[in-house]
């Protein structure tokens, strides 16, 4: 308690003469304060080192703030909320978890708790995400910072996983109150009784959602397992110069454009059709020939019952490849190599999904002002999607990942589930997520809202998401059949299909 109030004066003390002037051998960078503090008889505000724009607490509702006054490597509040608004008392709490510190400030003439944290024990919650995400740990660490300063009365920790799909690692072996589950783990854990299903009402803004997405969330009797947040399938990546190539809508055209198996070296088609990329293709290639046809499209996913007619576009796929590239069995994971051959002009086109930009990015950005300059820069890619059949209206399988609550969740445990779910998924979220307000790289990631691909903010840091949509209203999602075996697919599809 003696460490408490010790440090509830000196907190007071450095509040007061930085707004003073009186803080020798510092650099003070005092903000503009927001006029909706006025009202307020109390703020809570994260103290932390670094701190910049955030959500600040007061009694009458959340407040955004852009910016804080910097004293020595530290933040504080700026001076003339402290000095003019906050003169009364101050206090400091050191939150028992060993996060964040808090700094608490009350208007002259306000009712001081003993301590601030004894008024409101915050509630713990738990929630296990998806970490295949381009810079996992600002990813996580901002997700809960943010989080928690706009429902500070929740206490959130975010479980990463070591490995997502292990045992006993995995999210299906692992307790939570809320999952990130992709459309196969959805499944499984839905087998295994540990979701419960959300209200129509609970899904915000449902029509905002791409039809992949509730393909996945949403089962045949319309009732919803999750709320989607990310998802993912094919884009074509190609310079924005090749007009030729930006008029392809079959592939047909996009045989007769780079020139069939008689291209010119150096302007093929890079494609990964290796490993797990083998099956992926085949199935990718079915969806374009039976996306109205579930039961089609699954009959075919069988050793025994191969599609000809798959096989044989696959097989003109490879044909449009420079030797070595794709089917190369001396290398089972192509895609560093293709994305690297695409940005130093090495293929006229690459197939690969949207994380591919920020691989592109990172590439571009470490060859700049060396020797090895790759031939294109970020403003010379364009975005289109890969048609890889001739139907009349396109396709293709993606990948879906959702926000799920515990089935054991009730009451307040349950609202406070649903309320990260609902947030994290939003639209504003979103784009925070794709691209981090401290200026880091944009992730590129695939949004599940519509809105994020339209919204100016966002098209003002990476215009290209405008042209990621119409790929990605072209996904599509079947849900396997019970005793689906998919054993010995990928051994007999590399019977077929020519390595190069």
């Amino acid at each position: 308690m003696k460490k408490f109030w010790i440090n509830s004066v000196i907190c007071l003390l450095v509040l007061l003469l930085a707004g003073s002037g009186l803080v020798f051998g510092s650099t003070v960078h005092p903000v503009e304060y927001f006029s909706p503090i006025r009202d307020a008889s109390w703020v809570q505000i994260p103290f932390e080192e670094g701190l910049g724009s955030t959500q600040w607490t007061t009694d009458k509702g959340p407040v955004k703030t852009e910016g804080a006054m910097i004293i020595d490597g530290t933040t504080y509040v700026p001076f003339r909320w402290a000095v003019e608004l906050f003169g009364g008392a101050a206090t400091w709490s050191n939150r028992e978890d060993g996060s964040t510190d808090v700094v608490y400030l009350y208007a002259p003439g306000a009712e001081i708790p003993v301590t601030p944290t004894e008024t409101a024990a915050r509630r713990p919650l738990s929630a296990i995400v998806y970490n295949w995400i381009p810079n996992l740990d600002e990813y996580l660490s901002t997700m809960e910072k943010d989080f928690e300063a706009a429902y500070p009365e929740i206490d959130l920790e975010i479980m990463n996983l070591p490995d997502y799909y292990g045992d006993p690692y995995g999210v299906l072996v692992n307790q939570a109150d809320v999952y990130e589950c992709d459309e196969g783990m959805l499944e499984a854990m839905k087998a295994a009784g540990k979701l419960q299903p959300l209200a129509t009402s609970e899904v915000p803004n449902p029509d905002d959602f791409l039809q992949i997405t509730k393909d996945v969330a949403v089962d045949s009797s319309g009732t919803w397992w999750g709320i989607p947040h990310w998802t993912c399938t094919d884009f074509m990546f190609y310079n924005k110069n090749d007009t030729e190539l930006a008029a392809v809508k079959s592939f047909s055209e996009l045989e007769k454009v780079i020139g069939g198996k008689d291209h010119p070296l150096g302007e093929g088609l890079l494609i990964d059709i290796m490993g797990s990329y083998v099956t992926n293709r085949y199935k990718d290639t079915l969806m374009d020939l039976y996306k109205d046809n579930p039961t089609t499209f699954w009959s075919f996913v069988n050793k025994d019952n191969i599609n000809t007619q798959a096989v044989d576009l696959m097989k003109r796929m490879i044909a449009l490849e420079d030797p070595g590239n794709g089917r190369n069995v001396l290398n089972d994971k192509m895609s560093d190599d293709l994305i690297r051959k695409f940005v130093y002009g090495n293929g006229r086109a690459y197939v690969y999904y949207s994380e591919a930009l920020g691989y592109m990015a990172d590439i571009i950005d470490n060859a700049n002002n060396t020797w090895f300059d790759t031939t294109l820069s970020m403003d010379d890619i364009a975005i289109m999607p890969f048609y890889q059949a001739d139907t009349p209206v396109s396709a293709s399988t993606g990948y879906v990942d959702s926000m799920c609550l515990d089935k054991s969740l009730t009451g307040q445990k349950r609202a406070d589930a649903l309320t990260f779910s609902q947030w994290v998924t939003s639209t504003a979220e979103n784009i925070r997520q794709v691209a981090p307000p401290d200026g880091s790289a944009v992730r590129y990631l695939s949004p599940a809202r519509m809105s994020v691909y339209t919204d100016p903010s966002l098209l003002a840091i990476a215009p290209l998401y405008k042209s990621m949509l119409p790929a990605m209203q072209l996904g599509r999602y079947f849900l396997p059949p019970a005793g689906l075996d998919e054993a010995g697919l990928k051994d007999k599809l590399n019977e077929l299909l020519p390595f190069n």
